[in-house]
């Protein structure tokens, strides 16, 4: 069974060794191949993504909130984007 249109779906993806520059142009790489993509079920479809840098100050949990902040921030703030953690 595959998603809906109307279902969301969550993941993470961990880059280790990336600086924030590089992980923006991987995540901006994937929204516009995404976005330029015509699934055979769904046909077009746009992604949100949050971007956030460990910091060895904060906890695993920390790091996740601060990049799924980032990802709703750009859902909110009209979708298809990516957007940085503060």
């Amino acid at each position: 069974m595959g998603a809906s249109n109307d279902e969301v779906r969550e993941f993470i993806l961990l880059l280790p060794q990336t600086n924030l520059d590089n992980a923006y142009i991987v995540a901006e790489n994937l929204r516009n191949k995404i976005e330029n993509h015509s699934f055979e079920k769904v046909g077009q479809k746009t992604i949100s993504i949050g971007i956030s840098q460990f910091d060895n100050i904060e906890d695993t949990k920390q790091f996740i909130k601060r990049a799924d902040d980032a990802m709703y921030k750009a859902k909110n703030s009209g979708r298809n984007k990516v957007l940085v953690s503060e």
